[in-house]
């Protein structure tokens, strides 16, 4: 990888999903809206924001790995989780995790990462914000592959 000069020229952030209503979504979580390519980057990392959680609820990010951008045959990849237990319903955070391409199972198909942010808290107060950043591309270029 050469010199980071210009961020956007290793590094690409996507959109991935917002919710104003965490614990009113389908099964309490939501998921990336299109998961990103991995094969020409290094790493891929989910994060999210959070706020407006009960007090002792929990809220967890988790990477997954799918065959295609719809999250299609999606699964976990190991070790890519992590999650808090809020103190009070003004917490407000960022939860991280992190996916390098040698975790993925790119000889089955799985090239793409996403996330899903889910809650034990189904009061439907929860506002949270999910987006990936692909990491040092292999090949720095002005416009970036998904």
């Amino acid at each position: 990888m050469g010199n980071v000069h210009k961020y956007s020229e290793h590094y690409r952030t996507t959109y991935g999903g917002y919710s104003s209503a965490l614990g009113g979504e389908t099964n309490d979580k939501l998921t990336s809206a299109a998961f990103v390519g991995a094969e020409n980057y290094d790493v891929v990392i989910v994060q999210a924001l959070y706020s407006g959680i009960a007090s002792g609820k929990i809220v967890t990010l988790t990477a997954y790995q799918a065959t295609a951008t719809n999250g299609g045959g999606s699964k976990t990849v190991t070790g890519a989780s992590t999650s808090v237990t809020a103190a009070a319903t003004t917490d407000t955070g960022i939860l991280t995790v992190q996916v390098r391409g040698a975790e993925l199972d790119m000889g089955s198909g799985f090239k793409y990462v996403g996330g899903i942010i889910s809650t034990n808290n189904t009061s439907g107060t929860e506002q949270v914000g999910l987006w990936h950043v692909q990491g040092r591309a292999r090949y720095p270029q002005s416009s970036l592959s998904a």
